[in-house]
C-alpha cells in the first residue's frame, strides 16, 4: 500500500504551491494544513479609486476604468491529499501547478515563442509597478506593491519587496531556503532595511549566483 506522508511533509507542499499562485498575484483567503481557498481579481472598490482619481486631478481614471473592466473574482481550491498529490479545485495536477490556459498571441504551435510573450508581459508589469513605486510611495504601499504576501488587486508582475515582507515570503526568490530567509529578516532587522540587491547580497552576504534572480524581482521601498 501506498505510504503516507508527514504532515510537516504535507504542509510544506502545500505552501510551496501557495507561494507558486501568489508569485501570479493570488491571495489566500482560508487555509488549513492540507487545503487552501485563494482568489485573483475581485470587487472594485469604486470609492477608494474615486478619491485617487479627485487627488491625482484625473490620472487614475484610466486604471479605475481597466480595474473595473477586469476586477471579475475567481477562485482556487487547493488541496494536497495524505500521499502528497496536489488537486486543484478538485482536480490531481502534476508538481508544477494546475494547467494554465495557453494565452492568445502565436500560432499554437509556437510554444517557445507564447513562452517568451509570457514572460515579456510580467516583466513589463514590473517595470511599470517600479516606475509607479518611485512616483509615489504611498500609492504604492497602497496598492501593495511586492506584496504578494497580502490581499490586493494590483499585478506587479511578481515584486518582492525585500524591506517588508515576511521572511516566508523570501523563499520565492529561487534559491532562498527557508533558513535564508529567516537569516535575510534578521539581518534586515538590524540594519533597518535595504536600498537595492547589491546591498542586500553585501550586507546578508548571500552568495553571487543569488543575485540575477534577487535583481529582477525585488524592489526595496523605504
Amino acid at each position: 500500500m501506498r505510504p503516507t506522508l508527514p504532515p510537516d511533509q504535507l504542509r510544506a507542499i502545500l505552501h510551496n504551491a501557495i507561494m507558486r499562485q501568489a508569485a501570479m498575484g493570488w491571495r489566500v483567503q482560508a487555509q488549513s494544513d492540507t487545503q487552501a481557498v485563494m482568489s485573483s481579481g475581485g470587487q472594485v472598490n469604486h470609492v477608494v479609486h474615486l478619491l485617487i482619481t479627485i487627488f491625482l486631478c484625473g490620472l487614475w481614471l484610466p486604471v479605475w476604468i481597466i480595474l473595473a473592466l477586469t476586477g471579475n473574482e475567481k477562485r482556487l481550491t487547493i488541496t494536497v491529499d495524505p500521499y502528497g498529490v496536489l488537486l486543484y479545485n478538485g482536480r490531481p495536477v502534476t508538481p508544477l501547478g494546475p494547467p494554465m490556459p495557453i494565452p492568445p498571441g502565436p500560432p499554437p504551435g509556437n510554444v517557445n515563442a507564447q513562452a517568451v510573450a509570457a514572460a515579456n508581459q510580467r516583466r513589463d508589469l514590473r517595470r511599470k509597478a517600479r516606475d509607479q513605486a518611485a512616483a509615489d510611495v504611498v500609492l504604492a504601499r497602497e496598492l501593495r506593491i511586492g506584496r504578494p504576501d497580502l490581499p490586493r488587486q494590483y499585478d506587479d508582475g511578481g515584486l518582492i519587496d525585500v524591506n517588508h515582507v515576511p521572511a516566508q515570503a523570501l523563499t520565492l526568490f529561487s534559491g532562498v531556503t527557508p533558513e535564508l530567509a529567516e537569516h535575510i529578516a534578521a539581518v534586515r532587522e538590524h540594519v533597518g532595511g535595504f536600498s537595492s540587491a547589491e546591498e542586500l547580497a553585501a550586507t546578508a552576504d548571500l552568495h553571487p549566483d543569488l543575485l540575477p534572480e534577487i535583481a529582477e524581482y525585488a524592489i526595496f521601498l523605504p
